[in-house]
């Protein structure tokens, strides 16, 4: 140090042999002086940002022996430094030992003292964060008092207060998350309604557009970008209550996003603005019924990612258009899912782990949804699980587990294929763990995988009971989630089975609803909706005698699986279908259709599905399975071709 010569131990073992010879008592003494050393030289040539870490990692091994005040001051300063780097590499852990290490530091009298105020500030910042990306909840909350003690104004405490929100949401305390944005708004001169009914959601609607009216997309990528500080400050807050009302308090949902894209028109953009025209489009889609309209701001807030060096909301707003918006309007579901992945690594990248895994998630979930195989799903959701459980997002666990008791249900993997009890979890005992404000969300996810089990395996009359329970509130509490599409497409379906059996206008009114809905979901979003709409149509014209259109609708509703690529959807096609022409009296059409959904069952994993079909029809299927036409139809399947039975 100080000199052109340079030495080093010619085997790390040496290295450590010679440090072992050390006595233990003198060796803080001596990291001390090694890192005087190296601090001399590095501020002789100007090298301190370079070697902090080297230099804080020697000094911090003897500080317990820095006394002098200038020198701790000096050190808490390079501490400061080296955590704050470590944040940016997204070292977090690493970051948490130096930034606690700053703060030993200082003394009592020091921290947050008019000399140091800026420093304490940036170390107890800092360390919320860590903590927060490291999954210490509590320790989150600790230093967020400090701050609130210790800071001049309430501007320096809006950062740690976004993690404090950020831990409570991760949580699944909704609750105290939205109450602790709200609070900080109030502080930051933006009120909100306690709660607000349809009026108040239209007048502010009707307000939002106004000040959009007449504004294109190209006026709006140019807007003046947004210097207020505590309009600033309201964003990230608005950005955070956001997520929380999804699932506790959805009256005030649209509330917050209009907000936002009325402080963005009025005060100009910063780069939570993309996150605000992104939820402004979904409002629209998922809502308002706007598909087109909503999909128009998902790629404006697209571009606004573009705009801004700020990757903080770049996983979110990525997310939520592939998510939320996408598949509503032009997009396979398919095509939504490396996007969705995508997303994940972007919110990784930047500590944002509540983000990355709602895009992990939905692609496991679309992926499912797609009739991606699901031994292959079941991977992939036990990944999640132990990824929720790292993050410590309890919520989205409870959630994750009940996907995947389905997929065991469907795999065969459990005693009652109709219940959600297993090795993943048991239906029985979730709202022991599920928070209060949370009830209602996790119901109606709970309600539909128990509604898809009862449609896999033909339990007709139990779809419709869990539907009765559902068919108003799921879309209400779950708006944007495609599972709002497959809980009317499986309810239409059951209410056709039972038409079946008595004629009923309590079920022919469910039909007409089902496909009144799946009409103009397919116009929007043919590739997920077409051949689900062709389907229902069959089978209502199968009820009402219609034999010849039905026969029509559902070749082209089984051409229309094939082209979606929807394993699960092509199976049940095929098995619906097989039904008909067999009350037709076509036993051969009947056994080869019936054969095929045994077959694309077993393809696509579901073990229990085609057991069932296996055990109900055995004697036909094993003798379909010995034709030709089964024979070609599954090499022209392997070769991605259609094939043509119009004869046998």
């Amino acid at each position: 140090v100080g000199s052109r010569s340079r030495y080093k131990f010619a085997h790390d073992q040496i290295q450590q042999a010679a440090y072992q010879l050390t006595p233990e008592v003198d060796r803080p003494l001596m990291h001390l002086h090694i890192g005087r050393m190296l601090l001399k030289d590095a501020e002789h040539h100007s090298n301190i940002d370079k070697d902090v870490f080297l230099i804080v990692d020697q000094f911090n091994r003897g500080k317990s022996l820095v006394h002098e005040a200038k020198e701790r001051i000096y050190l808490a300063r390079l501490n400061l430094i080296a955590g704050e780097r470590s944040i940016q590499s997204s070292a977090f852990i690493s970051a948490l030992t130096y930034l606690k290490a700053g703060i030993s530091m200082l003394e009592t009298s020091e921290l947050f003292s008019t000399e140091h105020y800026d420093m304490s500030l940036r170390l107890y910042t800092s360390t919320a964060e860590a903590e927060l990306v490291n999954a210490n909840m509590s320790e989150v909350e600790a230093a967020v008092a400090v701050i609130s003690n210790g800071a001049f104004c309430f501007l320096d405490r809006v950062p740690s207060l976004v993690f404090l929100i950020i831990s409570y949401a991760t949580q699944g305390e909704m609750t105290k998350a939205i109450s602790t944005g709200f609070d900080a708004l109030a502080k930051l001169g933006i009120s909100f309604p306690p709660s607000a009914g349809t009026l108040t959601i239209i007048r502010d609607a009707m307000k939002t557009k106004t000040k959009l009216r007449g504004k294109t997309n190209e006026k709006l990528k140019q807007l003046p970008l947004m210097t207020d500080e505590s309009k600033i400050a309201a964003m990230q807050m608005l950005k955070l209550i956001y997520g929380c009302c999804y699932i506790a308090r959805q009256d005030l949902l649209p509330l917050v996003v209009f907000r936002m894209v009325r402080l963005s028109l009025k005060h100009g953009a910063n780069h939570i603005s993309a996150l605000a025209f992104v939820m402004y489009g979904f409002i629209e889609s998922a809502i308002m019924g706007n598909f087109q309209e909503g999909y128009r701001f998902g790629k404006l807030a697209l571009s606004f990612l573009e705009k801004f060096e700020n990757k903080e909301i770049h996983c979110q707003t990525v997310w939520t258009f592939w998510a939320f918006i996408a598949p509503w309007y032009e997009h396979s579901l398919s095509n939504t899912l490396e996007h969705l992945k995508h997303s994940y690594i972007l919110g990784v990248e930047v500590g944002d782990h509540l983000n990355a895994l709602y895009g992990l998630m939905f692609s496991v979930i679309y992926g499912f949804y797609s009739g991606r195989q699901l031994a292959l799903v079941l991977d992939d959701l036990n990944s999640i699980v132990q990824c929720a459980v790292s993050f410590g997002n309890e919520l989205n666990r409870q959630v994750m587990l009940i996907i995947q008791q389905c997929v065991l249900n469907l795999m065969g993997r459990s005693e009652n294929p109709l219940a959600l009890q297993g090795t993943a979890m048991n239906e029985d005992d979730l709202f022991e763990h599920v928070a209060p404000e949370n009830v209602e969300y996790v119901s109606q996810i709970l309600y539909f995988y128990r509604l898809m089990l009862a449609h896999t395996f033909c339990e007709h009359k139990v779809v419709v009971d869990i539907a009765n329970k559902s068919r108003v509130t799921l879309a209400k509490t779950l708006p944007g989630f495609f599972i709002v599409v497959l809980h009317v497409f499986f309810d239409g379906l059951a209410a056709c089975a039972l038409a079946r059996e008595s004629s009923s206008r309590k079920h022919k009114k469910i039909i007409k609803v089902a496909i009144k809905k799946m009409k103009r979901w397919a116009t929007h979003s043919p590739s997920n909706c077409k051949h689900k709409l062709l389907l229902l149509k069959a089978e209502y014209c199968a009820i009402r005698g219609k034999k010849s259109f039905a026969c029509k609708a559902y070749n082209a509703a089984l051409d229309a699986a094939n082209k979606s690529g929807m394993m699960q959807d092509e199976a049940l096609t095929y098995e619906r279908a097989a039904l008909f022409f067999r009350d037709l009296g076509d036993e051969v059409k009947s056994s080869r259709y019936l054969a095929i959904a045994h077959q694309l069952y077993l393809d696509w994993g579901a073990d229990a599905k085609s057991s069932q079909l296996q055990s109900e029809y055995s004697t036909i299927v094993s003798q379909a399975r010995k034709r030709r036409s089964f024979q070609d139809y599954m090499i022209n399947r392997a070769a991605s071709i259609r094939p043509n039975f119009a004869t046998d």
